[in-house]
């Protein structure tokens, strides 16, 4: 019961720190989705029409430091949470670890859109499968970099939404080590 107490009031000294470190720019930018209880993929419907919610995290993640992400990962709305979580991900920031772990053993089902299918599932699956899909990303954007014709119109723009989609920097080798660390923790809670 002590470690309750204990651990609430570190929650809450967590809260009120990271609240003060995060810019006024970057909380006036996330204002619009700190009420979202869904999430929506970078493409939705069938016309594969752009999200508009998507895209303002996106403007959020190109100011926003780790140290802000990972306060709205952990204390902003589901919206908020799955998105910073993602990026930290694609930052290669290991307290992506620990986002994963916290919400899979705390779980928190979401509704997210990914193109036109929806579905209710924990953060931590969401966190999961951006992880199990970054490999294809990753290994396209690098046979596009290794090919001969990477200076072609649809390789330009095959690469410019790799990009976009934040896998500009992120190696196979950081998946892979992430992956070993998610089954890891999985191997841990089903214990």
């Amino acid at each position: 019961m002590k470690y309750k107490y204990f651990y609430s009031l570190l929650l809450v000294v967590n809260i009120v720190f990271y609240h003060a470190q995060v810019s006024d720019a970057v909380k006036k930018m996330a204002q619009p989705l700190n009420t979202l209880s869904y999430a929506e993929s970078s493409h939705i419907g069938y016309g594969g029409e752009e999200s508009k919610i998507y895209n303002q995290f996106k403007k959020i993640a190109k100011i926003a430091s780790n140290d802000e992400l990972y306060f709205y990962a952990m204390n902003g709305s589901n919206a908020l949470r799955v998105y910073s979580g993602q990026e930290l991900f694609k930052r290669n920031d290991k307290r992506f670890l620990g986002v994963y772990t916290f919400y899979s053993s705390n779980p928190s089902i979401m509704q997210y859109t990914l193109g036109c299918v929806t579905q209710n599932k924990n953060i931590s699956e969401f966190l999961k499968d951006e992880v199990y899909s970054a490999q294809d990303y990753i290994s396209l954007r690098d046979q596009l970099l290794k090919s001969k014709d990477k200076h072609d119109e649809i390789s330009k723009i095959q690469l410019s939404q790799i990009t976009d989609q934040g896998y500009g920097k992120l190696t196979e080798e950081n998946v892979k080590s992430v992956k070993k660390q998610l089954e890891k923790i999985d191997n841990k809670k089903s214990n």
